[in-house]
């Protein structure tokens, strides 16, 4: 009597979309893993996108889904990282972008899997003159002992079927911007950028600087190369006539669904309450103007890309979500560059004002959105 061999990855569609359909967003992150039939099944089902966040506290960490009411924290200790030594770059989808004092890699929360981006060793220099029209700049391979303390700029894009990525990150002490590929031979290093934030969406880059210029990058070729003609932000650098009792704590840039840049600004005001606003370029004049909608989406500050159709997950439209270390401190210019220890990550509701903050007490909170992107 012959045994008859079964497949996992041979069920039929319609057998696993009943299966999908019927698992928490826990599991069925982890379940369009599993292989590429299981993904191309998975993409077919409709799970509302909505941001989950990331906690950390003596050593654990935790995972926050807002849209599970049953169980509203999954306990990971064994990510395979710890906090004193690594730290959180940038999120998409389901990955992180980590960092320890040697090493850059991107991090899969649910699985864990890992991909370890390359050392950077040095090498010949090379210089960008294939396009008219495009920034000619010299590119290099540079061999880096230890990366900066500080706070680095930094986001990535990932296809979590292909595994193709692309990285970018911009050295606040060297002003220096890395970029990696997937495939690429080595990092290029693009020099003198003056990154404050980034944001990347459908294979462009965008980097807003320190003279509150927005620069954009193409990565459609081989190696990146920005775009000079087709920047409609080139001549016209972010400015807006703030009130003198207005303060700026950070500023990111972002884009939405339907291909807005927005700057977005942590704010204080006149008698020390802490807010947030967003500013978008009128393409006629070309000048920035207040907005006060993101026209039902959720921002993540400092993800760099808008979430739709989000209501009913735990997370209410027009909001924007925020990290501990976000939002303005709460008294004297001394204590811009020190942690604020007492913020919490939290919710503000564009149309309130109101903030909604964490009753929890970890020691850092991170927002990520599974299979945002």
């Amino acid at each position: 009597m012959s045994r008859i061999r079964s497949d996992w990855s041979e069920l039929c569609s319609d057998i696993l979309r009943l299966i999908f359909e019927g698992l928490g967003s826990k599991d069925f992150r982890r379940a369009r893993s599993v292989c590429s039939h299981w993904y191309d099944v998975s993409r077919k089902c409709t799970l509302p996108l909505y941001p989950w966040r990331i906690l950390f506290k003596e050593g654990l960490t935790f995972l926050c889904d807002p849209g599970d009411v049953e169980e509203n924290f999954h306990v990971k200790e064994h990510l395979g990282f710890h906090l004193s030594k690594s730290s959180v770059m940038a999120s998409c989808s389901t990955w992180l972008l980590m960092k320890d004092p040697s090493l850059l890699y991107l991090l899969n929360v649910f699985t864990p899997e890992t991909i370890n981006l390359p050392l950077m060793e040095s090498c010949q220099e090379r210089r960008d003159d294939d396009f008219e029209g495009f920034i000619k700049s010299t590119y290099k391979r540079q061999k880096i002992s230890k990366f900066s303390c500080a706070q680095n700029p930094a986001c990535f894009w990932i296809n979590e079927r292909r595994r193709d990525y692309v990285v970018a990150w911009n050295d606040q002490k060297s002003n220096n911007l890395f970029t990696y590929k997937k495939g690429d031979d080595y990092w290029y290093t693009l020099e003198g950028i003056n990154c404050v934030d980034m944001a990347y969406k459908d294979a462009k880059l965008y980097l807003y600087t320190f003279d509150c210029s927005i620069k954009i990058f193409d990565f459609s070729g081989d190696f990146p190369n920005e775009i000079i003609r087709g920047n409609p932000y080139r001549n016209h650098p972010f400015h807006y006539p703030f009130q003198p009792w207005e303060s700026v704590w950070k500023a990111k840039v972002a884009t939405t669904n339907s291909g807005d840049v927005l700057i977005v600004l942590s704010m204080r005001g006149l008698v020390g309450e802490r807010f947030f606003s967003m500013f978008k370029m009128n393409s006629e004049s070309g000048d920035w103007e207040r907005v006060e909608s993101l026209g039902g989406e959720v921002l993540i500050f400092g993800h760099g890309v808008t979430i739709k159709d989000v209501n009913g997950w735990g997370i209410k439209s027009d909001s924007i979500c925020f990290g501990n270390d976000d939002l303005c401190p709460t008294s004297g210019c001394a204590a811009r560059f020190k942690p604020n220890k007492k913020n919490k990550s939290g919710v503000f509701d564009l149309a309130t004002s109101r903030i909604t903050s964490s009753a929890e007490s970890f020691s850092k909170g991170f927002w990520f959105v599974p299979g945002g992107q």
